[in-house]
């Protein structure tokens, strides 16, 4: 079993959120599998991307915001379970007062698979 204490992890800062990674794929040993925490800061936001390789599962924790994939926005809230797909535009937009927070599973993650709108 491996085990992670979320406090012992800390947040890297990225464009417009911060992230924990959970788990690498080396703990995961699957290549291009990845597990990790993604915080929006209140009135912030993942400004649109799409990957060409990745999938994203996004499981929210905590808070409220507008996520976008595809045609779709919906506003998440905590217990909502979301699927974005290969070449998929999506992003984040926390409108609220506090911070929205969810898991990220990444299938298929590279650092470079990355494309900003």
């Amino acid at each position: 079993m491996k085990f992670v204490k979320l406090d012992e992890k800390g947040w890297l800062d990225r464009q417009g959120y911060s992230k924990k990674i959970l788990f690498t794929e080396e703990d995961l040993k699957s290549k291009g599998n990845v597990v990790q925490i993604v915080k929006n800061e209140a009135h912030t936001e993942i400004k649109p991307h799409y990957h060409k390789q990745m999938i994203e599962i996004y499981h929210v924790l905590k808070g409220n915001a507008v996520v976008f994939c595809g045609d779709t926005r919906i506003r998440a809230q905590p217990g909502d379970t979301l699927l974005c797909e290969p070449r998929e535009v999506h992003g984040v937009v926390n409108d609220t007062d506090e911070d929205f927070q969810f898991v990220v599973f990444k299938i298929n993650a590279k650092d470079e698979d990355m494309y900003w709108v």
